[in-house]
Parts: C-alpha cells; sequence; structure tokens
C-alpha cells in the first residue's frame, strides 16, 4: 500500500479497496522499536524496553545491554532477542558490489578460509538473571555468561574488513 504508488503510480480503488488497512498492528513491521515494546506488552513486563542496532552485532550489544543492565541492579531478569528478518534484494546487491558475499556460501568466523559473509533470517531470545537469583528461583541454567565486552575495529580497510587489533582488544575487554 505504502510502496505502490512510488513504483507504479496511484493506488486503483479495487486494490486500494482490498488492501488491509494500516493499524497499530502494522508498525512492527515498519518500526523495529514497537517490536519491543509488543513483547513487553504481551508477556506484561514492566521494565524499560527498546532495540539496539549495530549492523551485524546489534544481538551481542543488546546481550551486552542486557548484561549491565543485570549488573547495575536495575534489572531482575532481562530478555535479550536479536532477528534478521530484512534481506532484501538491496541488501544483496549492496554486499555483492563490493564482494563481502561468501564465494562458498559458508561463514567461517575467525577461519583463515574465511571468504565473506552469509546473510540469512533468524530470530532468537534468551532470559538472563544473575546467577544467585537463578539459582535461588530454581531456573535450569543452560550458561553462564562470564564476561562481555565489545570494540570498535577502528579505520582499516574497509567496513566490512575486521582489523586485528580491534578483534584482540574485544577480547582483551571481556
Amino acid at each position: 500500500r505504502a510502496l505502490f504508488p512510488q513504483y507504479v503510480g496511484e493506488l486503483p480503488r479495487h486494490l486500494d479497496a482490498a488492501l488491509p488497512n494500516l493499524t497499530e498492528d502494522s508498525f512492527p513491521g515498519v518500526l523495529a522499536n514497537v517490536i519491543a515494546g509488543g513483547i513487553a506488552n504481551r508477556l506484561d513486563l514492566g521494565g524499560v524496553n527498546y532495540t539496539v542496532d549495530a549492523a551485524c552485532a546489534s544481538s551481542l550489544a543488546a546481550l551486552e545491554c542486557g548484561v549491565q543492565s543485570l549488573l547495575a541492579g536495575t534489572s531482575s531478569m532481562v530478555l535479550v532477542g536479536g532477528a534478521d528478518l530484512h534481506n532484501s534484494v538491496n541488501d544483496y546487491m549492496m554486499f555483492s558490489s563490493v564482494q563481502a558475499l561468501s564465494a562458498s556460501g559458508r561463514s567461517r568466523p575467525f577461519d583463515a578460509e574465511a571468504d565473506g559473509i552469509v546473510l540469512g533470517e533468524a530470530v532468537g531470545t534468551v532470559v538472563l538473571k544473575r546467577r544467585e537469583d537463578a539459582e535461588r528461583d530454581g531456573d535450569r541454567i543452560y550458561a553462564l555468561i562470564q564476561s562481555s565486552a565489545g570494540s570498535s575495529d577502528g579505520k582499516s580497510l574497509g567496513m566490512t574488513a575486521p582489523r586485528l587489533e580491534g578483534q584482540v582488544r574485544a577480547m582483551n575487554r571481556a
């Protein structure tokens, strides 16, 4: 409904009548921050809710925010989710134009045989609690986060090329 006029011209009346009307339920598909608010609403959560956009590191940046909230004591439980649901033809065109896509079609982080990125779509969510709270509450503990950290690589060959110094800096911070 929104893009049709940009690509084709005026929306025909019969098509306008057949398409669903935009409501507040349409927002999550357009505004990422509404997704976090919708989850908090449906689960009746009372804490802050927001989205984090750090490109390929978004889920790790969100995890860092969740860990910091627990350490600061501002939350006793945190839901951290990551989603990549928008890989349009434009994304493929941009990444392929700079030879960033893997020719082998395989993602190989930290591997000498790595030959680029692989675009995909997925959603995942984890529940984070302080260890002592999880043990007290009898929760099943799947993993422990001993530390988390991040780092910008700084100036390098380009935005898609990792730089050793920046990767080492992140590891040392963690």
